[in-house]
């Protein structure tokens, strides 16, 4: 099991997805054609998340809903975007694996979280 992808319900779904597309550098990519406005996000050539309308403001809550996490290479890129765009984030390394960690929150306050591999580690290739 693994987790296939992310669906975000937004008000304003034109300006959710210029923030993770930024931010992110996630593409814009292919969907079936639903008869509603939606966009497929893709990393890697997977649309990992997938962005619907809603009529509801969803406001400051994400519910249970704590954060979604990407896998990342680039830890200088993303915080040049961050710092670009004037987004707040905070980074922290996890204890004994030292994976950096950056978290921001973006439209909506959904929280992000983006996981780098420790200084000087060469990722594993992840197959899909």
């Amino acid at each position: 099991m693994r987790l296939d992808h992310i669906n975000i319900a937004t008000n304003d779904i034109d300006q959710m997805r210029d923030v993770l597309v930024s931010l992110l550098l996630l593409q814009v990519g292919e969907r079936p054609p639903f008869a509603s406005r939606r966009y497929w996000l893709y990393g890697e050539g997977y649309p990992i998340v997938h962005l619907t309308t809603s009529a509801d403001d969803p406001g400051n809550s994400t519910g249970a809903l704590n954060h979604i996490a990407f896998k990342d290479k680039d830890f200088d890129g993303l915080l040049s975007r961050l710092t670009e765009k004037e987004v707040s984030y905070d980074v922290f390394t996890v204890p004994t694996s030292g994976i950096r960690q950056v978290f921001f929150k973006i439209t909506h306050d959904v929280v992000v979280e983006v996981d780098f591999d420790p200084i000087g580690e060469t990722p594993p290739s992840i197959g899909r």
